[in-house]
């Protein structure tokens, strides 16, 4: 962009954004950067929402990435509490309540993901008070309140959101009762054996869990709600959580010439089919070089990288994006990570024997690995998942025996 004046314009106020204006303006002293986000905070972490302050063990406002300070002195703009309901992309403009309309010469869609909502007969119950969903602070603030109120708090969905919710609820000595719809937890990019230990923990802790159970209705008596499963087994509950996964954040960009394929696809470098529109984080469909396909991620650390990337690229830097997925979840003293690709391989290998001293499984195509998943009690899967993801970036070819091999350091194959 030869650091001549634009008007670089982002949607969104999560982390994707908020790494993307800090890019910008190692690159970019002279452009104007405005953030636009429909919430009322500066762009914040979320995944404390579901953890340390759902159980007051850190402050909402300590979640910020950058302060009020950061934005000032780098002299970026952040508009609030603004809702976007109209593009032009022939025009470069944007309109939004509080008449909000903003030119642009370079845009950035960073809106995320929403939650995929659960569907109810009875549509008064989409408004009740102790049917909640976890997506932004205001949520998880509603949920801390609930779940110090509650008696049976019930959770649909056992993804990530779902388990660490309810390892959180756990800390106030509450039993939960988990309903999901398929065979194992989360999903089946994480390997069974792993799902059946992280279930196991929090059976341990008290937690009931009925899996390959559909909701036939949901019902509400005085102040309870009935919920009828399969094979009409019913469950009285006073709190209900609901985590059934999200989907990307798009609904605004939907008539548009955009193109929408599970998120706004975009290539190795940010760009999307419109010029001067790029596009990060869990919104994006993103083409990886490394895996030759595209992919949509919701993690932590893609947001972060993802935007990053969208930043260098919009300052005409043209970097590929070619990070290893990585994420991670904590429920009671259990640290589980995730790396790479873990639903695309021919071959599987398991390294430990137990959480104490950590267990991951490695999964390989052509002996190479393309992903890994670990669990254990504190971070003692940390280091080898990191270096799966360096053997696997750097394409190196390892052996099942020496991967299995638990006196074998990986280190010394990169």
């Amino acid at each position: 962009m030869k650091n001549e004046h634009k008007n670089i314009l982002i949607i969104g106020g999560g982390q994707a954004s908020a790494y993307a204006s800090q890019e910008i303006r190692k690159h970019d002293s002279k452009s104007t950067v405005t953030i636009v986000t429909e919430e009322k905070f500066l762009p914040y972490e979320r995944p404390p929402l579901s953890k340390n302050c759902l159980v007051d063990k850190r402050k909402y406002e300590d979640c910020l990435f950058f302060s009020e300070k950061f934005y000032d002195e780098n002299n970026i703009e952040v508009k609030k509490n603004i809702h976007i309901n109209n593009i032009d992309f022939n025009k470069k403009i944007i309109t939004g309540n509080s008449n909000c309309k903003l030119s642009y010469d370079k845009l950035l869609i960073a809106t995320g993901s929403k939650n995929r909502e659960l569907e109810f007969e009875n549509n008064d119950l989409k408004n009740e008070e102790n049917i909640l969903y976890l997506r932004n602070i205001d949520d998880s603030k509603k949920i801390n309140l609930k779940i110090k109120e509650c008696n049976n708090p019930v959770i649909i969905g056992c993804g990530f959101i779902g388990l660490e919710i309810a390892a959180s609820i756990s800390q106030f000595e509450k039993k939960v009762t988990l309903i999901e719809k398929s065979s194992q937890l989360m999903g089946r990019v994480i390997p069974e054996e792993i799902s059946k230990l992280v279930k196991l923990k929090h059976e341990q802790e008290g937690n009931i869990f009925f899996l390959n159970s559909n909701i036939k209705k949901i019902e509400k008596e005085n102040k309870e709600f009935v919920i009828t499963l399969d094979f009409n087994k019913e469950i009285k509950t006073d709190l209900i959580i609901i985590g059934v996964g999200s989907i990307p954040n798009t609904s605004v960009f939907e008539n548009s010439e955009l193109i929408i394929e599970n998120g706004i696809k975009v290539n190795e470098f940010c760009q999307s089919s419109i010029e001067d529109v790029f596009a990060a984080g869990d919104v994006a469909n993103f083409y990886h070089p490394h895996y030759g396909k595209y992919m949509r991620l919701e993690s932590y650390k893609h947001a972060q990288n993802h935007g990053i990337f969208a930043a260098k690229n919009i300052c005409g830097l043209k970097e590929s994006y070619v990070d290893i997925p990585w994420m991670w979840s904590d429920q009671f003293d259990l640290n589980l990570q995730l790396s790479g690709v873990c639903d695309d391989y021919d071959d599987m290998v398991s390294r430990g024997k137990d959480i104490r001293e950590g267990i991951i499984y490695f999964f390989l195509k052509k002996n190479i690995i393309h992903g890994a998943c670990g669990l254990a009690i504190g971070g003692k899967v940390a280091k080898n998942i990191r270096l799966a993801s360096k053997l696997s970036e750097k394409k190196i070819k390892i052996s099942k025996e020496i991967l299995s091999d638990t006196s074998t350091k990986l280190n010394k194959y990169l």
